[in-house]
């Protein structure tokens, strides 16, 4: 090849180039897909995920309620590991506040705490840990394992002289006319694993899997449904047609909640199956929280489709809404350990919510009239997103 043909071939390469980049500086979307993405990433994996174990919110039963049942309950917060959120009257009203999610761990301390731990015979305290989540479960048998070591090595043995007094080393004279009986202080920490005592990771992962499949399959589908119709050019012809517009909204996305049935049905019998995944609550229960989580995703995919005008901008901003709904809902990545900023915006997805739903109607055999809170959350996302859609889907037909 000649040098003139050479340069001529350059040139119209970036002719080429140049058009292509014109064009994608007038895609507005595209454009802030390529920017956001890294932007956000970067944010989520650098700040917002984190994976050391702080502040489990923990209830606490003091049955002693003594200035030295009260000294180690600020001890076990000192470590920043404990949030002492509740105070639960019996170990029932505990257990009942962890199947319901709201602690995720419970410290039992009993009646005879004190006078066992002054006559020698050893203080015991009891940890109840939701450990749905093994590696919340792992951190706080660690972090109790470490706490009890350092209490123990700093205690001093004591003496209990023949009347049954106490006196330290120090303190002991020669008028001890009777045998001395030396005890060493001693605290021990029992960690007990609720509803899933082995700590298996699949236990954990798979009911909050199904959420995130639905979020992928829902919101994209939606997404792409109507806009491949602007695309084809048939959309018009659905706006021709005597339907309602909210009848087509409804009628575009009805074929899709049996879709999700499906899935549900697959990842459940899949998860019994191969995984063991246990199933200790109500179906119904189970299939009311679907129908809400599947509809928000409905809903949202038609938000998405509102605004996109092709397929491509269609899958960007699906994209750009899955991510943080896996990074930040808990799926991957201990809710808690998280920074207040990310969690602030981890309650406004919807996967965050389900997520907690399913596992515990699954895992711990709670109902939703138990947790009531993650179903209003993904009622009102629904309603909110329906409302949107139905607002703008008016204004592209119009």
């Amino acid at each position: 090849m000649s040098g003139a043909a050479a340069r001529q071939s350059v040139r119209r390469v970036w002719s080429v180039a140049r058009k292509e980049l014109r064009q994608l500086m007038r895609d507005q979307l595209t454009l802030g897909f390529v920017v956001g993405v890294p932007i956000v990433q970067l944010l989520l994996f650098g700040y917002a995920i984190n994976q050391d174990i702080r502040r489990v919110p923990t209830a606490v039963i003091d049955q002693a309620q003594t200035e030295t049942s009260r000294r180690l309950v600020g001890q076990l917060e000192a470590t920043q590991t404990f949030d002492v959120v509740r105070r639960a009257g019996s170990e029932y009203e505990g257990r009942t506040l962890l199947a319901a999610g709201d602690v995720q761990a419970v410290v039992m301390i009993p009646a005879e705490f004190t006078r066992n731990y002054f006559r020698g015979r050893g203080a015991e305290v009891s940890i109840l840990v939701d450990a749905t989540d093994p590696t919340l479960a792992r951190a706080v048998q660690a972090s109790i394992n470490g706490f009890e070591a350092h209490l123990n090595s700093r205690q001093q043995p004591f003496s209990l002289g023949a009347a049954g007094a106490m006196r330290s080393p120090s303190e002991r004279g020669s008028f001890f006319t009777e045998p001395e009986l030396i005890h060493q202080l001693q605290w021990r920490f029992t960690v007990l694993t609720y509803y899933n005592p082995e700590l298996r990771t699949p236990v954990y992962v798979v009911p909050a899997l199904l959420g995130v499949i639905l979020t992928t399959t829902m919101i994209l589908m939606t997404a792409l449904s109507i806009v491949r119709e602007r695309e084809r050019g048939t959309f018009e012809f659905l706006i021709g047609t005597p339907v309602r517009r909210f009848e087509l909204m409804l009628g575009k996305i009805s074929p899709y909640v049996g879709i999700g049935a499906v899935q549900i049905v697959i990842v459940l019998l899949t998860g019994l199956l191969l995984f063991r995944v246990p199933m200790t609550g109500s179906l119904v229960d189970l299939a009311v929280a679907s129908l809400l989580f599947i509809g928000a995703n409905l809903t949202l995919g038609l938000v998405i489709s509102s605004v996109t005008t092709n397929q491509l901008q269609a899958t960007q901003l699906s994209f750009f809404f899955f991510l943080p709904s896996v990074l930040l809902s808990g799926f991957m990545f201990p809710f808690d350990a998280m920074p207040r900023p990310a969690q602030w915006l981890g309650e406004l997805l919807p996967l965050t919510h389900y997520a907690r739903l399913v596992r515990g109607i699954l895992l711990r055999g709670t109902g939703l009239v138990e947790m009531p809170g993650e179903a209003v959350a993904l009622l009102l996302f629904l309603l909110a997103t329906l409302a949107l859609a139905t607002r703008l889907f008016k204004k592209r037909l119009g």
